[in-house]
């Protein structure tokens, strides 16, 4: 049996598939760019020869495809990792003990890839705030001045997310670093922006953000992709996880996943030609899908609702019902879905993320995120809905 005998298969018009928060489908595309890439450039970028000297064009077309996306960055501070995971995990851990975080900032709704880093840095002493968010899942400024402000004297990282992967709820960002900068000016800002990229404008000039964190399959790129984006290229307070070659400008050793980075970029500037149109778009979508559970299921409740949210995503809470018993429900329905990052949605605990919004453990379980894509339509959309009431019970 061939190894792809052996992977199940869903045919692809089958489902309904609303989890682009967890990954998305790569465009044909970057599939038939990854697929020339490794037949045609298969060189190491770091050779001198001419070959590498091809990859390492490839590597340069691929950083000003995310410096199209990612605005206010340059393509020399463009460095790739293999996703938003080990992006955020470099700014956080990536120091010598010399220069490590003497105090780190971050929020109670953050991913697990900055949390549990975090946490790692606190068991080495280093001084760990964890900020609360209210009820519609967005950080209070003056709790940030007040944070910063009582950070002793050393290096301050401040670590926020540009969007929630499960709410889709969008932070004031400007404002959180107007905030920060009025006390800590020295403060080195990064932002998780894995689910804000390629679904609103990401700008680190506008913001004064220091670094944004993302993954290519967000985006419709390859999976295990992703970059570190610095607004300063020759920014020296990160140091590297990995040592070795010294790729990347010394802060990612490792040879360069050619195929993957070509796809990466490639989907980032198509993404970023199409932005205004995509952002419309699936905002249609996500409101067409709510509209209709609206009518629906009329007392379902949107999580973060009256808050400013991504265009795609819809966290939705279904009073008295087992959150995990209806995704799985709508998964044989042929609708698929997930209750919060796919990182931890296996695990049967409640959503951290729902939780800090001061939810109950009971309605946390009773929620479903839906997240849609420039691949849906408004009929999957309002079919969706209807699929969901059907799931519940509900005569449509």
């Amino acid at each position: 049996m061939t190894l792809l005998a052996r992977i199940p298969h869903t045919p692809v018009s089958a489902p309904i598939y609303l989890d682009h928060n967890s990954t998305t489908r790569p465009l044909p595309e970057v599939i038939d760019l990854v697929a020339r890439t490794m037949a045609e450039t298969w060189a190491n970028a770091s050779s001198a020869h001419w070959l590498g000297g091809e990859a390492r064009a490839v590597l340069e077309v691929a950083r000003d495809g995310i410096c199209e996306l990612v605005r206010g960055g340059y393509p020399d501070g463009v460095r790739f990792t293999s996703g938003g995971t080990e992006a955020n995990n470099t700014v956080l851990l990536g120091g010598e003990p010399a220069s490590a975080w003497r105090s780190v900032i971050t929020c109670a709704v953050e991913h697990a890839s900055v949390l549990r880093p975090a946490e790692a840095l606190a068991r080495r002493g280093s001084r760990l705030r964890v900020l609360p968010v209210g009820s519609e899942g967005l950080i209070d400024p003056d709790e940030l001045r007040r944070a910063a402000a009582e950070a002793p004297p050393g290096p301050v990282l401040v670590s926020l997310q540009w969007a929630n992967s499960e709410t889709g709820v969008i932070q004031p960002v400007s404002d959180l670093v107007v905030a920060l900068r009025s006390v800590r000016p020295d403060a080195f800002v990064h932002s998780d922006a894995a689910q804000a990229v390629g679904r609103m404008p990401v700008d680190l000039a506008a913001t004064g953000v220091d670094a944004v964190a993302f993954s290519g399959h967000k985006i419709n790129g390859p999976h295990g992709t992703g970059a570190l984006v610095l607004a300063d290229p020759d920014e020296d307070r990160i140091s590297p996880l990995l040592l070795g070659g010294g790729q990347e400008h010394g802060l990612r050793s490792g040879t360069h996943n050619l195929p993957g980075i070509a796809g990466l970029g490639l989907a980032a500037a198509m993404r970023a030609r199409t932005l205004d149109h995509a952002v419309t778009y699936m905002r249609s979508v996500r409101d067409a899908f709510e509209e209709e559970l609206a009518s629906t299921v009329p007392e379902a409740m949107v999580n973060g609702g009256s808050a400013p949210r991504l265009p795609n995503t819809s966290s939705v809470q279904f009073p008295g019902r087992d959150g995990m018993e209806l995704v799985a429900r709508l998964d044989a329905l042929g609708v698929a879905c997930s209750q919060g990052s796919a990182c931890s949605s296996r695990k049967p605990e409640p959503s951290h993320v729902l939780r800090a919004m001061g939810l109950s453990e009971a309605d946390a379980y009773s929620s479903v995120r839906f997240s849609f894509s420039t691949l849906n339509t408004t009929e999957e959309a309002q079919r969706a809905a209807r699929v969901v009431a059907q799931a519940l019970g509900k005569h449509t």
